[in-house]
């Protein structure tokens, strides 16, 4: 189980809590050092990474934009690298708003991680309930704080003045996501100390914190096992009668 809220479902669903165990996703940019100034100034570059659905939110995004600069009083401007049927919509949707938006298209490894430090913030407005949302702690690897929606397994990573800045999730908002943008932009101090709290929140995520957990897992659930009963393959006793 990768977050809390996936123990939530499944626990909605009926499965008994002494059945689920968490076991939350390893940093795969474990160890990476960030590449920010260690003096934060007016920020203004946004950066999107996903696959470009309804459902991962990106016109909301769009439409924030306005609102924050409203709010700012300085010009954002944003890179939505992905791919996916949307792409053509967002692509006019930005255009029509004059909003001065990149798209990348699919982005290898090396163009991310040079995206991700580029940026000056992370925007994950995912409608629906991210299992876990990985991408936010790969970015905070590099210092790179996050803005989102409060839905799914998102407030496992992003906590809220720390790491980032939440939007409400119930239900998101263009308002509740481009006063989240201007929370984490409109003060440099502050965004300094979210760019550590992400490098901080995202070391914590590391692989052989996930490897012991699954080696407490397995050993708990092989504990159990051991402790059974023994039965015959039919689950029943069977009595042998002659003739």
């Amino acid at each position: 189980m990768a977050s809390d809220h996936m123990r939530r479902e499944y626990e909605r669903h009926g499965v008994k809590p002494e059945k689920i165990h968490l076991a939350a996703l390893p940093n795969p940019d474990e160890g990476a050092e960030p590449n920010r100034p260690a003096q934060a100034t007016l920020r203004s570059h946004l950066l999107f990474l996903g696959r470009l659905t309804k459902l991962k939110g990106v016109s909301q995004l769009l439409e924030a934009i306005p609102l924050a600069e409203n709010s700012l009083g300085r010009t954002l401007d944003v890179t939505i690298a992905g791919d996916g049927p949307e792409r053509h919509r967002l692509e006019e949707l930005a255009r029509r708003n004059q909003i001065p938006a990149h798209f990348t298209g699919w982005v290898g490894s090396r163009q991310k991680l040079d995206l991700i430090q580029r940026a000056d913030l992370l925007v994950v407005p995912s409608l629906w309930p991210e299992p876990f949302g990985l991408v936010g702690i790969e970015a905070g690897a590099y210092g790179l704080p996050s803005v989102a929606f409060d839905v799914g397994g998102i407030s496992d990573w992003l906590i809220p003045g720390l790491s980032g800045e939440l939007a409400p999730g119930n239900p998101p908002s263009v308002e509740g996501l481009a006063e989240a943008i201007q929370r984490a932009l409109s003060d440099p101090s502050h965004y300094t100390e979210l760019s550590r709290g992400a490098q901080e929140i995202s070391a914590r995520f590391t692989l052989a914190a996930h490897v012991s957990k699954l080696e407490n897992t397995l050993e708990t659930v092989l504990g159990t096992m051991d402790r059974a009963p023994a039965r015959l393959g039919s689950g029943e006793e069977t009595t042998h009668v002659e003739a």
